[in-house]
């Protein structure tokens, strides 16, 4: 039997693909040039802006997860290009998308909608600004701001009760939602217009980079449990004990930090972040009724604000991890991982087309225009790519059915043809009629190493009925890792539940996966083939079902 199966992404994840590497660019171009010019309400402008280019986008593509699809790939790419997490920008750009997939999922696409997710949205941009600065600073800060707020009012001699001006707040930010509604629509109703100049426009994916796993970083997933414990722990400490007690250990933790994250915390590491700190040590002491007092709250806070941001950068880190994004694979949110991989690939076209003179920084107007223009372009470009990947033969059967004896005589026929083959093939070890274990072949060279067997050695891996040995899973890894970028195909004997837990040869196969022209043949048993094309469900994959019986057949038939 021989049959094909494809896997590709679904056409909503395409579309969210789209929309959200275009809010990514934007929340980029826009979110560097506000904060440059220290402006204090960048996060209100770039969400006043957003909504409009979402308005603008449901005229086009409409779903009833759409948004939210886009909003969690735009935050996670704003959050993690160039640097670590980031809170404020991954909860402002997630509760823009919810708040206005709610709105028109209830109401429809009408003005009603838009200006509910207008105004919803321009309050959630105040809401999660005013929540990140006290869990940042915890609430003293809330204390020296009010008492610096009626110190300005006392100076510029002027009566605004704090309750009024509240007030002009709501009503202003009321407004901004209903502006962004108008602007949204009027953009939207003429969205086909904007397409025209890049109908010839080309771009060159590059998938080659992954925003998530760092080179040579060694993960400790456990270690995710243990950063969001001690961060409760010792914000408990800092809030009802005094600062004495608490600033030895957290002291200690935060340079455990810097030894394992120091590459990550770039944050810390400017100068305007520290200048924001002793600001706010030095209106501790001149605000607070005992300056004594006011020192230990200015320091109480400097710490709670080291040590947010840094465990939840650690967290970060740590999330990249490959056992994490199988663990996600297996959850159904590989679509995601897909999608992400495609919208970090557009990311620099994007930047290129809406790149601008200096003086359109001041009409963000025409950049939305811009970005919205290349949506055709791109989801036409992320569909072809699709189309165009590396096959991905899965030779499948039960165990002992023949996979490998069908594989070695694939392999052979391919090398008569002159093609350049890489990877490895595993050879079964038998005793008194077993399996004892595997040796594994380096296809290119032919050298053979013991990969597993019955027997427990140091520091082996117990899968299944077998220990894997550290050198040959090394040899393994270096044998699939030869010469990618000359072969014409890579055979891996096998993908199992290694690899569907993020181990064996997994960072191996997802590396392959990106080099272009390389075409695949994996031998999975049949009993684990569901979870292992739900794995990776973006690649067309031809599956071979194999048996005893139908073996001698398909050895003679040119299958590939």
């Amino acid at each position: 039997m021989y049959n094909v199966q494809k896997k590709q992404l679904d056409d909503s994840w395409l579309k969210a693909a789209v929309i959200g590497s275009i809010w990514a660019a934007f929340e980029i171009v826009f979110g560097s040039f506000f904060h440059s010019l220290r402006l204090p309400f960048a996060g209100t402008f770039l969400t006043f802006f957003s909504i409009i280019l979402l308005i603008a986008f449901s005229y086009k593509w409409s779903g009833k997860s759409l948004f939210i699809k886009a909003g969690i790939i735009a935050a996670l790419m704003r959050s993690m290009m160039p640097t670590s997490v980031i809170l404020g920008p991954l909860i402002g750009i997630l509760t823009e998308a919810l708040v206005f997939q709610i709105a028109i999922n209830l109401f429809g696409h009408n003005f009603l909608a838009f200006s509910l997710a207008g105004i919803l949205a321009m309050f959630s941009a105040i809401t999660h600004k005013v929540i990140s600065i006290i869990l940042i600073y915890g609430f003293d800060i809330v204390k020296i701001l009010k008492n610096l707020y009626y110190v300005f009012l006392h100076t510029i001699k002027i009566n605004l009760p704090l309750e009024k001006l509240l007030w002009l707040v709501a009503v202003s930010y009321t407004f901004l939602g209903i502006l962004a509604a108008l602007i949204g629509m009027y953009l939207g109703k003429n969205i086909e217009d904007y397409s025209a100049s890049f109908k010839e426009t080309k771009f060159k994916l590059d998938i080659s980079k992954s925003i998530f796993e760092l080179p040579d970083f060694h993960y400790r997933p456990g270690l995710i449990v243990f950063h969001l414990f001690f961060l409760i722990v010792a914000l408990f400490g800092l809030e009802f004990y005094p600062v004495r007690y608490v600033i030895i250990p957290i002291f200690l933790y935060l340079i455990f930090l810097f030894y394992r994250y120091g590459k990550s915390l770039r944050r810390l590491a400017k100068p305007v972040f520290w200048i924001q700190l002793i600001i706010i040590v030095l209106m501790a002491v001149w605000l607070w009724d005992d300056p004594k007092q006011g020192v230990l709250v200015g320091i109480k806070m400097v710490l709670r604000a080291v040590l947010v941001v840094s465990v939840f950068t650690a967290i970060s880190v740590e999330l990249k991890n490959p056992l994490v994004k199988s663990l996600l694979y297996k959850k159904g949110y590989s679509q995601l991982y897909a999608t992400l991989g495609l919208a970090t690939s557009s990311i620099p076209f994007i930047l290129k087309n809406i790149s601008i003179d200096k003086k359109d920084f001041f009409n963000p107007f025409k950049i939305l225009k811009k970005s919205i223009a290349l949506s055709d372009i791109l989801l036409k470009d992320f569909t072809e790519y699709l189309r165009q990947q590396n096959r991905i033969y899965i030779i499948s059967g039960e165990t002992r059915s023949g996979k490998t004896t069908f594989l070695k005589s694939v392999v052979k026929d391919l090398k008569k043809k002159g093609k350049k083959i890489g990877g490895i093939i595993a050879h079964g070890i038998d005793k008194e009629g077993e399996r004892y274990g595997f040796e594994i072949e380096d296809v290119l060279s032919g050298e053979r190493i013991l990969l597993s067997s019955r027997e427990e050695k140091e520091g082996s891996t117990k899968t299944g009925r077998f220990y894997f040995y550290k050198d040959g899973l090394k040899f393994g890894l270096q044998a699939l890792d030869k010469n990618l970028d000359a072969l014409d195909w890579l055979v891996i004997d096998e993908v199992g539940y290694m690899e569907l837990k993020g181990l064996g040869w997994f960072e191996a196969i997802e590396k392959a996966m990106k080099q272009p022209g390389l075409n695949m043949i994996w031998i999975v048993r049949k009993r684990i083939l569901e979870e292992v094309l739900n794995q990776w469900p973006y690649f067309n994959f031809h599956i071979i079902d194999i048996n005893r019986e139908n073996l001698k057949e398909f050895t003679n038939k040119n299958l590939l």
